[in-house]
């Protein structure tokens, strides 16, 4: 089964930020992207999830006693 490639814009809806916060993300090496070319980015749907799931943990942790 192939991961779904997500663009900037599909990214910034699935986390309900912007896309300067995705751009940010991206940046700081944060969110893992696939580049070709100038304007050809892509966020795979399973580095997503995964980037979800590290800051749900981190949470979760922070939140304990």
């Amino acid at each position: 089964m192939e991961d779904k490639l997500l663009t900037i814009d599909d990214v910034a809806r699935n986390l309900k930020v912007s896309e300067a916060t995705v751009y940010r993300l991206m940046r700081e090496g944060e969110l893992p992207v696939i580049r070709r070319g100038r304007k050809f980015t892509r966020i795979q749907e399973s580095d997503l999830m995964a980037f979800v799931q590290r800051y749900r943990r981190l949470a979760s942790v922070e939140m304990s006693p």
